[in-house]
C-alpha cells in the first residue's frame, strides 16, 4: 500500500526542473509562437526624394549589419501603392529587381520594405526574430484619418497610416535594434530633400485662406468706392432740396445696398474660386522610381503654374477695376476743367 502510495505521489507532485531558462530566452519562444514582439517606432521627419539607388542603398546597409551577427535568415520585401489604385508586392527582393522599372507608366504614391529576420545571438539559445519595416509616402486626407480613428484601438497603428514616413522594429534584443534604427534615420536624413516652392505658392500654402478671406470682405468695400467715385456720373444731377429727399436718400440707400450685396455675393464666388485652386496645388513629387514618376515632374509644375496664373488673374482683374476707376474720374474732371 505504501508503495503504491509513493509511487502515486511521485507521478503527481511534479518534477522540478533541473534547468530553468532566462526571460530573455522565454520572450524569445513566445515570439517564435506569434506573441507580441517589444515596439519602436522612429518618425522620419522632413520631405525627401526617393530613387532606387537608395532603395538599394538601405538595403545593403541593413544586410552588412546584420552579417555581423550570427545571420540564420533574411528575407526583405518590398511593396509599391502605385496611381490607378494599383499595388505592386514583391515576397524577396530578387523579383524586385527584376521589374524593369523605366517601362512602368504608373506613379508611385507609397513604399514600403520589410525585413524578416531571424539572428543568433550569443546570450541566446534559440535563433531571434526581428522585424524592420519602412514605410515612405504620402499623407492620409484629415477625412480617412477620422475614419480610421473611429474603426480602430491601435495607437501604433495609427501613428503608422498617419505619418508620411516611418519606421518601425519589432524586437527581442534592443541593442540590435536601435542599431537598425539608426542606420534608417542615418539613411533616410542622407537623402535629397524636395525642392522648395516658389515664394508665391510658399505663400498661398500658408497664407492662401486669409488672403481669399481678405479678398472677400474687402470686394464690396471696392464696388462702394468704385460707386462713390463716379457717383456724379451714374447717378443725374440733383438740387440740393432734392439731394436731401426722403425719396433720393431712400433711392441711394437702396443702390449702395444693392451695391454691397452684389460685392458680397461676387466675394464669395471669388473667395471660393480662390480656395479651389489652392487646394490643387500640389508638393513635388516624392519618387523618382517608375517612368511615370519622372514624367510626373513635368506635369505637377505644369498644373501648379496654370493654378498660380489663375489666382494671379483674379487678384489682377480687382485691382485693375479699382486702378482704373479711379483713373477715369481723374480724366473726366480735367475734360470738365479744360477751357472749351
Amino acid at each position: 500500500m505504501s508503495n503504491f502510495q509513493s509511487s502515486e505521489d511521485s507521478s503527481i507532485v511534479p518534477q522540478q526542473s533541473s534547468q530553468l531558462i532566462g526571460l530573455d530566452e522565454f520572450k524569445s519562444l513566445f515570439y517564435q509562437l506569434n506573441a507580441k514582439p517589444d515596439t519602436e517606432i522612429r518618425l522620419l521627419r522632413g520631405k525627401k526624394i526617393l530613387g532606387l539607388p537608395d532603395i538599394r542603398s538601405i538595403n545593403e546597409r541593413i544586410s552588412s549589419k546584420l552579417r555581423n551577427h550570427e545571420l540564420i535568415s533574411e528575407i526583405a520585401s518590398i511593396s509599391f501603392i502605385l496611381s490607378n489604385r494599383r499595388i505592386k508586392d514583391y515576397s524577396t527582393w530578387a523579383e524586385f529587381e527584376r521589374e524593369k522599372w523605366d517601362t512602368v507608366n504608373e506613379i508611385v504614391r507609397a513604399i514600403t520594405i520589410k525585413w524578416d529576420i531571424a539572428v543568433k545571438l550569443p546570450q541566446y539559445q534559440l535563433p531571434q526574430r526581428h522585424s524592420l519595416k519602412i514605410r515612405i509616402g504620402t499623407e492620409i486626407p484629415p477625412k480617412d484619418i477620422f475614419q480610421l480613428i473611429l474603426t480602430s484601438d491601435d495607437i501604433t497603428e495609427l501613428m503608422e497610416i498617419r505619418t508620411p514616413s516611418i519606421c518601425k522594429v519589432d524586437f527581442i534584443n534592443e541593442i540590435l535594434a536601435t542599431e537598425l534604427l539608426n542606420i534608417v534615420v542615418e539613411w533616410y536624413e542622407g537623402l535629397q530633400n524636395l525642392p522648395e516652392d516658389n515664394p508665391f505658392n510658399s505663400f498661398l500654402n500658408k497664407r492662401g485662406e486669409l488672403l481669399s478671406e481678405i479678398i472677400r470682405y474687402s470686394l464690396p468695400v471696392i464696388l462702394l468706392i468704385i460707386f462713390y467715385q463716379n457717383y456724379d456720373y451714374l447717378l443725374p444731377p440733383a438740387s440740393l432740396e432734392n439731394l436731401v429727399s426722403l425719396k433720393s436718400i431712400t433711392f441711394l440707400l437702396i443702390v449702395v445696398l444693392a451695391i454691397f450685396i452684389t460685392g458680397n455675393f461676387l466675394g464669395v464666388k471669388l473667395e471660393r474660386y480662390i480656395d479651389e485652386r489652392i487646394s490643387q496645388l500640389e508638393e513635388h513629387p516624392r519618387f523618382s522610381i517608375t517612368k511615370g514618376d519622372f514624367k510626373e515632374v513635368e506635369e505637377f509644375k505644369k498644373r501648379n503654374k496654370t493654378l498660380k496664373n489663375e489666382i494671379l488673374w483674379r487678384l489682377f482683374w480687382v485691382l485693375f477695376s479699382l486702378t482704373v476707376s479711379s483713373l477715369a474720374k481723374f480724366i473726366f474732371q480735367n475734360i470738365q476743367q479744360s477751357p472749351s
